[in-house]
């Protein structure tokens, strides 16, 4: 038995064959939270565990940090979008209602774009603020060896000394990530969702789930803030390829940053300790969200045709 799928915006009504799922009556959400199970512990843990044994620790040094990245770049290709693309095809017999890739009109990627600056600022307005928290010596005496493990990973997987190192590190931390962290949220999870939330919410969950995958509790804020993001332009394209290239983006201009030594104190240029400072960053903070709010209601009105056509 077969079906007609309502399709996407731009698209033709396509017939379907039934897929895994709805032959098995599996709930749409059930499977997306056993799909995210099986995958986190494909290469959260099992990639973490081989890893670790591979590079004889957590000691990351400019010996063993081209390895670290090439079993980084394989585990999320093979332990992560593997695994996606096979479990798509159990939610989905056609991968264009799970993957679409419709291309996105100039104002829909300028108004994303300035939408992803302006945001990146914001968030390093929150860090700013999360880092001169008052917390107890107790708990920083705790917390402040995992910070500073996590920066010092960071930073040893994005420094690069040469034009072919700083390529390599390009395609290990912000081209396999775009694709394979988006086929997985934007495009597994957040279509499963879709097909019994509304598409914000669905997003909205979507985001945070990516932002908590990462792992990293100082970072979690801004993390599931673009991963919300994300979901957004994918629920109002009704296609992967901005989410996929904004995430490209913004981990492009991370390497970047750290390649050129640009703290975000420079970033900022805020001092710590001074009121004129915190009146800098909260200026900044007024202009930048200022300017996401326009741009994102640039792209609500750019892709206000492509929700009514849906309809």
């Amino acid at each position: 038995m077969t079906e007609l799928l309502q399709p996407e915006a731009g698209t033709e009504h396509i017939v379907v064959e039934p897929s895994f799922i709805e032959k098995n009556n599996i709930h749409p959400i059930l499977f997306a939270f056993l799909s995210l199970a099986a995958v986190f512990i494909l290469y959260q843990i099992g990639g973490g565990v081989i890893t670790f044994f591979l590079i004889e620790g957590t000691k990351i040094n400019r010996e063993n940090v081209n390895l670290l990245r090439l079993f980084t770049m394989l585990g999320q290709i093979f332990l992560i979008l593997g695994p996606t693309l096979i479990l798509a095809r159990l939610l989905s017999t056609e991968w264009k209602t799970v993957f679409p890739l419709r291309a996105p009109s100039w104002r829909e990627s300028v108004s994303a774009v300035i939408g992803l600056l302006s945001l990146q600022r914001i968030f390093e307005v929150y860090i700013y603020f999360q880092d001169n928290i008052p917390i107890p010596d107790v708990i920083k005496r705790l917390i402040d060896p995992i910070r500073q493990m996590l920066d010092e990973m960071v930073k040893a997987l994005l420094q690069s000394k040469s034009v072919h190192e700083f390529l390599f590190v390009v395609a290990v931390v912000a081209l396999v990530p775009a694709i394979v962290e988006e086929f997985l949220f934007r495009g597994l999870v957040q279509n499963s969702f879709n097909r019994s939330m509304k598409p914000l919410p669905a997003a909205i969950l979507t985001g945070t789930i990516f932002g908590l995958f990462h792992l990293n509790p100082f970072e979690a804020i801004p993390l599931i803030g673009i991963g919300c993001f994300l979901g957004f332009l994918r629920y109002r394209s009704f296609s992967m390829v901005l989410p996929v290239l904004l995430h490209f983006l913004n981990n492009l201009l991370a390497v970047i940053a750290v390649t050129l030594n640009v703290g975000d104190e420079k970033i900022m240029m805020a001092p710590t300790t001074d009121q004129p400072g915190i009146m800098i960053v909260l200026a900044q903070l007024i202009i930048f969200g200022g300017l996401f709010v326009a741009s994102m209601r640039l792209y609500w009105q750019s892709t206000s045709g492509l929700v009514e056509e849906a309809r």
